[in-house]
């Protein structure tokens, strides 16, 4: 099931739409099978996977909704007039394919019971994707009122897709015509023969075909140059995408050889390792898995140690110590540092509802962040706010610059200010060698976190000192890829989804390597992709924003964690 939470309605039982019988959300696979293999995944993907709940004497029925993309789940009426548009372009062009099926007997039922809608509101934007949300539903009790469906489909997703009078989600048209037309149309033919009399047979006119003809020579025509190599169709304009269908191929390939790499690493370090007499376990290379160099046997270890930037396992943040200018001490945790630099932001188009995402100080007072975060408070109207546990309250952001839609500038960059200015900042760091397989920290306000954070809650409610708990996640980077022409992406491991958008990922020397962006799902594991920290510098040049930078390789250097002792028993009878 997908595990990407989108939205929630309330239902009454007389609300559900069926098809021979049976409710269509609880047809999800099976129409889901259908679409993958008649359409594709992605016409598949269009349409969020259900979790009815049935309710009870005092309780209506709810339906939840979850897909798969990753993302803020925003509603389509809250975008740019540009996004919008290209957005209402890709749901016509990939609902195009449900019309066939809504003309196929054995398939019609299931195809017009999906595109039955609730109201108008159904269309969520899922990062760069469109998901319909409610289908299989109409209001007002209407499930069962085929009579009720075209006209409400005219109104919803009849903007995207037209279907034939006969394929409309609307009653049966029986069979057997009435008698009193059968008797009509019976006089009409007799009254035209008369009785005895065959009726006249029409002659065709060679000409008339001329017109004919000269429509086929052109339909061939078009068909040979939309067949041309470089002929896009049904093209809006004539720019190029930043970030191409095959470089995103290639690096999920990229991606693939690496996690083969990795795998045959492990496996070699587990066959290599020895468990020495005190415990200790010991890699092929001398070190442990932490990237610890081990103490003599007998040898009590140091307190403080330097370990390897590519550990087989990442160190605890909270134990890894880094240089903080910021801290009176001069030195603290990586976990602190990071705390001290992140920041929830939230974006809102008005009165609607608000969306959020994560953002990081790059400088006094500047904030960056994904531009897909804040897309919602940039309508007239809409507000952008940022909020954090170094902050005294949630601060006004005003949008510096911002670069996007990642498909198509390349970038997916925010540049905000608010006023308060004693904040400290993320050093940048621009590596002199590749990243791969090096440690790293994502850092973020999660969605499915903040759902149940008691913090966030009283913020919503406008206590306004409440600040939502940061998570922090680790993992290594796997892989560095080009996936445009200005377009650099770390792959890594640390786990991501949605409201972790536009956060940092720091090595373990608490330096900004990049700025988490989308995130790809696979079967067993999701993959999150980072923005570079050179892409991000080429986005800030001719700002305000002047980051301190640093290529020297990281050094890493962990607190060891204590040995718990006990005080001995003591024997009974004694003092």
């Amino acid at each position: 099931m997908a595990d990407h939470f989108l939205s929630k309605i309330r239902v009454t039982p007389e609300d559900f739409v069926e098809a021979n019988g049976v409710p269509v959300l609880q047809r999800h696979g099976e129409l889901r099978r259908l679409l993958a293999e008649r359409a594709g995944p992605e016409v598949a993907g269009l349409f969020a996977e259900p979790l009815v709940s049935q309710g009870n004497d005092t309780a209506p029925p709810t339906v939840s909704w979850y897909g798969e993309g990753e993302g803020e789940a925003r509603p389509l009426a809250s975008l740019s007039p540009t996004e919008r548009d290209r957005v209402e372009t890709y749901l016509s062009d990939h609902l195009r394919p449900l019309r066939v099926l809504a003309e196929q007997p054995e398939t019609a039922d299931l195809a017009l019971g999906a595109l039955s809608v609730y109201g108008h509101d159904n269309v969520l934007v899922v990062g760069d994707r469109p998901v319909i949300v409610n289908w299989g539903l109409l209001p007002g009790g209407g499930g069962a009122n085929v009579g009720l469906r075209p006209a409400h489909f005219a109104e919803t997703l009849g903007r995207y897709l037209s279907l034939a009078p006969a394929s409309a989600p609307t009653q049966a048209v029986p069979s057997t015509p009435p008698a009193s037309v059968t008797a009509a149309a019976g006089a009409a033919v007799a009254a035209q023969t008369g009785p005895g009399r065959e009726p006249a047979r029409r002659v065709v006119s060679p000409i008339a075909w001329v017109p004919l003809a000269i429509l086929l020579v052109l339909a061939g025509a078009v068909l040979a140059w939309l067949l041309m190599p470089g002929t896009r169709l049904f093209a809006r304009s004539g720019t190029v995408p930043a970030v191409t269908e095959q470089a995103t191929l290639q690096a999920a390939r990229a991606l693939n050889d690496s996690l083969r790499d990795r795998r045959a690493t492990l496996q070699a370090a587990l066959d290599g390792a020895v468990c020495r007499p005190d415990g200790i376990l010991v890699l092929p290379d001398g070190r442990t898995p932490e990237g610890l160099t081990p103490p003599a046997v007998g040898v009590a270890p140091q307190r403080k140690a330097n370990v390897i930037p590519d550990a087989l396992l990442p160190n605890s943040p909270a134990r890894v110590q880094v240089p903080d200018g910021a801290n009176a001490a001069g030195e603290g945790s990586l976990l602190q540092l990071i705390e001290a630099r992140t920041v929830l932001v939230l974006a809102s188009p008005g009165a609607t509802g608000v969306t959020t995402g994560t953002g990081f100080f790059i400088g006094p007072g500047l904030v960056v962040t994904n531009r897909h975060v804040i897309e919602p408070g940039l309508v007239e109207g809409g507000q952008i706010l940022v909020t954090g546990g170094v902050l005294s309250s949630p601060q006004p952001a005003r949008v510096l610059k911002s670069q996007g839609p990642l498909m198509e500038a390349g970038g997916d960059f925010a540049l905000l200010q608010i006023d308060q200015t004693d904040t400290p900042a993320f050093t940048v760091h621009l590596p002199s060698a590749s990243l791969q397989l090096n440690n790293v920290v994502a850092a973020g306000f999660p969605g499915d976190v903040l759902a149940t954070d008691v913090s966030y809650a009283a913020l919503k409610s406008g206590d306004l000192g409440a600040v939502p708990g940061l998570t922090v996640t680790d993992g290594i980077i796997n892989t560095e890829q080009q996936i445009g022409a200005q377009t650099h992406v770390l792959m890594h491991s640390a786990a991501l989804s949605s409201g972790n958008s536009g956060g940092p990922l720091v090595d373990m020397c608490g330096r900004l390597v990049g700025v988490n962006t989308f995130v790809r799902k696979g079967r067993l594991q999701n993959r999150g992709f980072a923005l570079s920290s050179g892409d991000l510098m080429a986005f800030l040049n001719g700002t305000v924003a002047a980051p301190e930078v640093d290529s020297a390789p990281c050094a890493p250097v962990v607190m060891r964690a204590e040995a718990k002792t006990s005080a001995p028993a003591t024997a009974p009878g004694s003092d």
